[in-house]
């Protein structure tokens, strides 16, 4: 017997998340007699304790997952821990159509799997574009497989150049700001202090989000009229936002600016949501590319490592970095999509592209809206995926494409076979944010590594 479950997050577009899994359950139904559905879509914790509740009466082998939206790894991890049976993913393809990302699943899958590997569970998943044929012929290789799924090794270590061996790297031991605490069931974003220090020899500055926020509603209107001047400048449709909530969200640019220059911060982690949007009325991924263009980088949803990846790569680079998420993944067109909401710097941009939006689900200002420009990228986590700490690395390149969703993003290819490659990182445990930069620093990223003792890795 199979189980089949769907999860949703309904600040995403619940009514085409609807329509995938209806589309999705046709598929599987044609397949075989013996797969139960529990109907009810788990966008929340009551109903996923119907879920526990609904297959703890059948013996179930294997279970599928439409992973229909983004959401956190909080139920999974749940389900695993009590059913540890095999597992196969189903995310969604979406069009790169310049709008809304409208499910981002394929992040949600992301964020699943690392949580899974975290705890040494591993699975699969598959991507269900308008191709049925391809798409069933996965189903019935996971419906006929007899065997749970086994640790593969993706990841290639590597070593420096022997050319390279005698440079000095200088690293400055950073100071990160984490503002506030990472979202529940975002496992990606977890960190060890005594770990970061021994190795790091970095210090974790605890800030509570609500001192950021008082510290922002002091800023003077004068000099929140003054940035609001200056970014006019190279933001279309600034005046076209709301006013009194687009005034806030610059407030929270000169909030973090107050704390880095009091606390001399050399990057923040941040809690960018929900609060900020129901509590202080507006969004800081504007503010926090602002901060980012300073190099002073700020990641999203409290994520500690990120924002130290982002800072190695400031140090190397001395160039603005940026932490995103990977959305989609295209095999015939050899390319992957690198987006987060509107947090990339302007200096990422296309001349003259850039203009001003709101977030695509909250719809608040003040996001960066812009595909990046084209160009030879470093790509680059510091990351704890199957619990152990390593770098991960790869070169890549922007192709000179439309903005695939709203917000900022770029269209990047990973060299052959970029579908593979991203298949194989996830299933690796890989986060779901990465941070890359303008430029070729990977034998620095290399002989950090190697300075520090932690081991490198590609794919």
């Amino acid at each position: 017997m199979i189980g089949c479950l769907s999860l949703a997050r309904d600040t995403f577009d619940i009514e085409l998340a609807i329509k995938k899994i209806a589309k999705t359950k046709k598929s599987i139904k044609k397949l075989s007699k013996n797969i139960i559905f529990f109907e009810d879509l788990i966008t929340n914790d009551e109903v996923g304790r119907n879920a526990l509740k609904y297959f703890e009466n059948r013996k179930y082998n294997k279970f599928i997952v439409i992973q229909s939206t983004f959401t956190d790894a909080k139920f999974i991890s749940s389900f695993v821990a009590k059913f540890k049976k095999p597992i196969l993913f189903v995310s969604f393809k979406e069009k790169r159509t310049g709008g809304r990302l409208r499910l981002n699943s394929l992040c949600g899958v992301n964020l699943g799997l690392h949580a899974l590997i975290k705890n040494k569970f591993y699975s699969n998943f598959i991507i269900y574009s308008n191709d049925e044929s391809s798409f069933s012929k996965e189903i019935l290789k996971f419906i006929k497989s007899n065997n749970n799924f086994t640790k593969r090794n993706f990841l290639k270590k590597i070593t420096n150049s022997k050319k390279n061996n005698k440079k000095i790297i200088e690293f400055k031991q950073p100071k990160l700001g984490l503002i506030g605490e990472r979202p529940e069931g975002f496992h990606t974003c977890d960190f060890n202090t005594k770990e970061l220090k021994t190795k790091f020899n970095a210090k974790i500055e605890k800030i509570n989000l609500y001192k950021l926020f008082n510290i922002s509603r002091r800023v003077d209107k004068k000099i929140i009229n003054v940035t609001k001047k200056n970014i006019s400048s190279n933001l279309k449709n600034l005046h076209m936002l709301n006013q009194k909530e687009l005034n806030k969200s610059i407030s929270l640019f000169h909030g973090l600016e107050q704390i880095q220059q009091k606390q001399n911060i050399d990057a923040f982690a941040v809690r960018c949501w929900p609060e900020m949007f129901t509590e202080y009325g507006c969004a800081s991924c504007g503010p926090m590319a602002m901060m980012n263009e300073n190099k002073i980088s700020a990641a999203c949803e409290a994520d500690v490592l990120g924002s130290l990846s982002c800072n190695i790569l400031n140090q190397l680079n001395k160039k603005p970095a940026l932490l995103v998420d990977i959305v989609d993944v295209d095999e015939k067109d050899n390319t992957t999509v690198f987006w987060h909401c509107g947090l990339a710097p302007l200096s990422m941009a296309e001349t003259n592209t850039p203009s001003a939006t709101v977030h695509s689900n909250r719809k608040k200002p003040l996001l960066h809206n812009f595909a990046f420009r084209a160009g030879e990228i470093t790509i680059f986590r510091v990351s704890k995926s199957e619990n152990k700490l390593k770098f991960i690395l790869m070169k890549g390149k922007v192709l000179r494409r439309k903005n695939s969703f709203s917000g900022t993003s770029g269209v990047i290819n990973l060299g052959k076979n970029t579908f593979k490659k991203i298949k194989n990182l996830f299933l690796s445990g890989l986060e779901h944010h990465v941070s890359f930069t303008y430029g070729d620093v990977i034998e620095d990223v290399k002989l950090l590594g190697k300075k520090l003792k932690i081991p490198t890795y590609t794919i």
